[in-house]
């Protein structure tokens, strides 16, 4: 990929290309996605696109990191650290937080969307990766502090936390995708809170 020839394109090309990429890999996995429906959609050229972007690799790794980095601006992680004081109560306010913001963000949405129709993707690996490390520093914390049971093995935890909230997301995309009215997401919350507490106490 041209990083040179990417960063001259006037913004509003580049907007319009990330959109019908990231739509177009949102509702088709990666095998499933056309070029030319992104191209169309566009509306480049073959010649123009191809001068910006080598292959659908590249172009399914840009996708990803820019709605990553677009998320990034809606709600950013806090630091692991911040949980050393009050362990569960901070980890109480952050979930209440993510629940009232993520549904908000169309790039977080389209996210979810892609990630878990690529999981074997390196851009999707990538991503879940420091997903995974963030997860594993944060419940580093809350051994060190005792609040969490710390003859768990620390690696079981992470990955049970990590798949766990991976059947989270992907539970909720499930309801938005239904438009299933009838269930509350602040009760779905809370639920999904007392199952990670009970998983993760002393």
């Amino acid at each position: 990929m041209s990083e040179t020839a990417l960063a001259r394109m006037r913004p509003e090309k580049r907007a319009a290309l990330i959109d019908a990429a990231a739509r177009e890999f949102a509702s088709r996995t990666f095998e499933e996605a056309s070029l030319n429906r992104i191209i169309s959609t566009c509306g480049m050229s073959k010649s123009s696109f191809y001068h910006v972007v080598d292959s659908k690799d590249d172009l399914f790794a840009l996708v990803v990191a820019d709605l990553a980095a677009s998320a990034g601006r809606f709600w950013t992680p806090p630091a692991p650290e911040t949980f050393s004081d009050g362990f569960w109560d901070r980890a109480r306010s952050v979930w209440e937080d993510v629940a009232r913001t993520w549904p908000e963000s169309p790039e977080l949405t389209r996210l979810w969307h892609i990630v878990y129709a690529n999981p074997d993707s390196p851009a999707v690996r990538e991503l879940a990766g420091r997903v995974e490390e963030w997860v594993r520093s944060m419940l580093t914390v809350g051994r060190k502090v005792e609040a969490i049971d710390a003859e768990c093995p620390l690696e079981l935890q992470t990955l049970t936390v990590f798949s766990l909230l991976r059947t989270f997301d992907e539970w909720a995309l499930t309801l938005m995708e239904n438009d299933n009215a009838a269930v509350d997401s602040e009760e779905v919350s809370v639920h999904q809170f007392r199952l990670l507490t009970r998983l993760l106490q002393v």
